[in-house]
């Protein structure tokens, strides 16, 4: 076997071997078990702070 035949089958394997090792990546990848997240929960918008002089309701009637 020659040296350039040595460098082909080389060349060859590796090229061969990229696309397995890519879909064995995607796989061990998917085996990995789901991250928590926490669940989508949008935030209300948040009134201004009222004072205390400032209230909604009326006084009481005594």
């Amino acid at each position: 076997m020659t040296l350039s035949m040595l460098l082909f089958y080389m060349l060859l394997g590796a090229l061969l071997a990229w696309p397995c090792w890519l879909l064995l990546r995607r796989a061990q990848q998917a085996r990995q078990p789901l991250r928590c997240v926490q669940p989508y929960q949008p935030r209300q918008p948040r009134l201004p702070a009222a004072d205390a002089g400032d209230t909604a309701t009326p006084p009481r009637a005594q």
